[in-house]
């Protein structure tokens, strides 16, 4: 019996989004690191963006409108339901369709794989969502939104394990369906010698109370009160801080390229990266810590175990002093050099060529 000839991978992808694929802010750079990644695997992505415009914030994150990719035709267009909406094209011969969130409806023969960071019942459960506000129905609507796409598509990717289960046992996502695929770094990994021993705290976080700033200050003070040479370099939206040992940087955009390379020398300078939130979906920022060598005092809900892995250590938002106690421990040097180890071992599989192929892989058709 003739063998039949293995499908070929896909060349060129549709890159459909509601953020601006090109925008090297959008969804913390994902967009931008995906047609990087394949790109890295010679592949094309061609960035679609299905755009609502007049809408609240909330509704316009829902995604209150329709995207439609016709094959060989890339096609989004969004239709809301209130005035002001957008029509893009762009010709392609498209291999498939990388669909990355859950704000907006999908019709394509195309084979499509979506791409989350986490589950829409997920987004609603998280304390201080916006969408808290929302009401039932439109709360319904939403989830039935990804249920369907995940229902339809080839393969769902996530980013983490911790979305991947929820996909599973919130959506009714068969597991064979689900992908984890990490997200990668927005860094180069950075090869150097490091000087662990005097303590360097790095902490990044543009949401100072999500991110728990308060209490990393607090934590770092104990710690200062035992190591007095330690320090704490603060990156993001922080409040004017005078304390021994702390400096403040603000924001810093990694689009400027001069504001770029303070936070790679803040990132090789530091012997742990501490963001110890009280929710991450994911946390690319702990990725880049460990493409520079460090340890990452993370937190235990949401996706951070998949981004952590074994490189540092995971702390319940609600025990301040477990935060402590962590930081504690990675001021001790041995143990920060050991973790960092760990931390650039694991986030070298969390590259975006690698995220690529693992999405590339996802493409395959099922078997049988």
């Amino acid at each position: 019996m003739r063998k039949e000839a293995s499908p070929l991978p896909p060349r060129r992808l549709a890159l459909v989004t509601h953020l601006d694929p090109e925008d090297e802010s959008s969804w913390s750079g994902v967009p931008v690191g995906l047609r990087a990644g394949m790109a890295a695997c010679e592949v094309e992505l061609v960035p679609v963006r299905a755009r609502l415009k007049g809408l609240g914030k909330v509704t316009h994150r829902l995604g209150l409108g329709q995207a439609e990719i016709a094959a060989n035709d890339a096609i989004a267009v969004a239709t809301g339901l209130a005035a002001g909406t957008s029509l893009w094209r762009r010709r392609h011969d498209l291999d498939g369709v990388l669909r990355v969130g859950s704000g907006f409806e999908l019709a394509t023969s195309l084979p499509v794989v979506t791409l989350d960071d986490m589950t829409v019942p997920q987004a609603i459960d998280q304390p201080g969502s916006e969408y808290a506000s929302l009401g039932e129905a439109a709360r319904r609507r939403w989830i039935d939104r990804q249920n369907r796409a995940m229902r339809r598509a080839r393969a769902c990717c996530l980013a983490s394990a911790w979305a991947a289960e929820s996909a599973v046992d919130d959506l009714g996502v068969p597991a064979r369906k689900t992908r984890v695929v990490g997200f990668g770094s927005n860094f180069p990994a950075l090869e150097l010698e490091r000087d662990w021993s005097t303590p360097h705290f790095l902490f990044v976080g543009f949401d100072w109370d999500r991110k728990r700033g308060d209490d990393v200050l607090r934590s770092f003070a104990a710690v200062r009160a035992e190591h007095p040479d330690a320090t704490l370099d603060l990156v993001g939206g922080h409040p004017r801080v005078d304390a021994p040992g702390v400096t403040g940087h603000g924001r810093l955009s990694l689009a400027s390229p001069n504001e770029r390379e303070r936070v790679m020398a803040l990132f090789s300078a530091a012997t742990c990266f501490v963001m110890p939130s009280r929710f991450e979906p994911f946390g690319i920022a702990y990725v880049e810590a460990g493409m520079a060598g460090l340890a990452s005092i993370g937190t235990t809900v949401g996706g951070a175990a998949t981004a952590v892995g074994e490189g540092g250590i995971l702390v319940n938002p609600d025990d301040p002093p477990a935060l402590t106690e962590a930081m504690r421990i990675l001021a001790q040097p041995a143990e920060a050099a050991r973790l960092g180890g760990l931390a650039a071992a694991h986030a070298a599989d969390l590259s975006w060529p690698a995220v690529a192929r693992r999405i590339l892989e996802a493409f395959a058709p099922p078997p049988g």
